[in-house]
């Protein structure tokens, strides 16, 4: 499934306010593993946009 830059926005910021990775992926209906893949690419690329 593909995810929008603002979905993945959204969810990285939730964690950012403190919420934790499990309790973001509950909430957004999206894999824990998928969190950290959209984190590591913002910190390595600078951006959430696909290929």
């Amino acid at each position: 499934m593909a995810y929008s830059r603002e979905f993945k926005q959204r969810t990285l910021d939730y964690i950012k306010q403190g919420h934790r990775h499990v309790e973001a992926a509950k909430v957004f209906d999206v894999g824990v593993r998928t969190l950290f893949t959209w984190e590591k690419k913002l910190h390595e690329q600078g951006h959430l946009e696909r290929k």
